[in-house]
């Protein structure tokens, strides 16, 4: 089943995500934002064994963000995001 990686577990409702895979959380609570190193460990634990359809929620840290974008990119040449807009959910590719 594809999965949609939440980067950092926060309090919004992510229920109506589910409608793209299962909900996975990969950090919570306060993170370092400025400690890149980190995040990556910190990511890492969870999108080591991610699949090349997997999407990440684009929330959270902007650093956060990016260093899970790199990882996905690097271990599966594409990302899938989903993004929040206007009420609703919408999946973007990006292909490199």
């Amino acid at each position: 089943m594809r999965r949609v990686f939440i980067l950092n577990e926060g309090t919004h409702d992510y229920s109506s995500a589910e409608a793209f895979g299962e909900l996975v959380y990969c950090t919570e609570g306060l993170l370092p934002k400025r400690d890149i190193n980190r995040l990556f460990l910190e990511l890492d634990r969870v999108l080591g064994d991610s699949d090349a359809k997997d999407l990440i929620m684009l929330s959270s840290l902007s650093s956060l963000c990016s260093v899970a974008s790199a990882m996905m990119a690097a271990m599966h040449g594409e990302v899938h995001f989903l993004v929040y807009h206007d009420g609703r959910y919408y999946e973007e590719t990006l292909i490199l």
